[in-house]
């Protein structure tokens, strides 16, 4: 195990430089950079096939066997779990105003182990924060677009922000059995997957249903939802015609985790 982090930590920083020399060359306003588009796609239809044949049907019988309130609870829960990482990154940013407010809402959740969100109603609504916006906030570019098996939609910059998350979460640090902690990450993971699905069932399936290139749009709402993301939701400068977003990615519900943070629209 020690082996396996020293070599991510080492892939952390190689990818980390690559992201910041990435060079995008002059693209147009809101363009996605894909120059590794036909691997890509290849990528992205396998994704596709395991949505149609795995995460579909269990999010079908998740959202109709379990109640809303407790799917509630379960997104309250994951949430909670991912605070710490917002923590950290909002620190890691410099954003002092997110920092109080991501502390707020762990301390606010935390005597019900965040099962029940009492920060939302204290008007401490959910703000994730990963260490793909903390790069992009320090000046990073996107880099080239990545559809990432399974977990799908990134970027260079985010797939970094993927690993170092890792080590910025404390779960992983918590003493015991590393096959155990390797369980639960992974439950946690497919919970998230499948949780976002539901939430975002029919969104999903009209996308498929109404998109002359699937990919291209899932591409686009990725980018838009990670630029607003790094934004914290105030609107883009206008510099001209092009510049703002369709508003298609507002379809989605918001996600917590790495595989919700694919950016395709609420149905994750």
């Amino acid at each position: 195990m020690a082996s396996m982090r020293r070599l991510a930590i080492g892939t952390t920083l190689a990818l980390s430089i690559l992201a910041g020399c990435a060079s995008q060359g002059e693209l147009e306003e809101g363009a996605v950079y894909d120059p590794l588009e036909p691997a890509n796609r290849l990528v992205f239809a396998m994704n596709d096939a395991v949505d149609t044949m795995v995460l579909q049907p269990s999010a079908y019988v998740y959202k109709t066997v379990v109640p809303d309130a407790v799917r509630e609870v379960v997104r309250n829960f994951l949430d909670w779990l991912s605070s710490p990482v917002y923590i950290a990154n909002s620190l890691l940013q410099g954003d002092l105003e997110g920092l109080e407010h991501n502390a707020s809402r762990f301390v606010a959740n935390s005597p019900m182990f965040g099962l029940v969100d009492n920060a939302t109603g204290l008007g401490l609504p959910r703000r994730p924060e990963d260490f793909g916006q903390t790069l992009a906030v320090w000046g990073s570019d996107d880099g080239p677009y990545l559809m990432l098996p399974l977990l799908g939609p990134s970027n260079l910059r985010d797939t970094v922000g993927l690993v170092a998350d890792y080590f910025l979460d404390p779960i992983n640090y918590i003493e015991g059995d590393d096959d155990a902690r390797f369980r639960l990450q992974i439950a946690r993971r497919v919970v998230g997957a499948v949780d976002f699905r539901a939430e975002n069932f029919d969104q999903i399936n009209d996308l498929k249903a109404t998109s002359v290139d699937y990919y291209a749009r899932v591409r686009t709402i990725y980018k838009q939802r990670r630029d607003a993301l790094i934004r914290n939701g105030t609107p883009p400068p206008v510099t001209g015609p092009s510049s703002g977003s369709s508003g298609e990615f507002e379809e989605f519900q918001p996600s917590n985790t790495p595989i919700q943070q694919s950016g395709q629209r609420s149905t994750d």
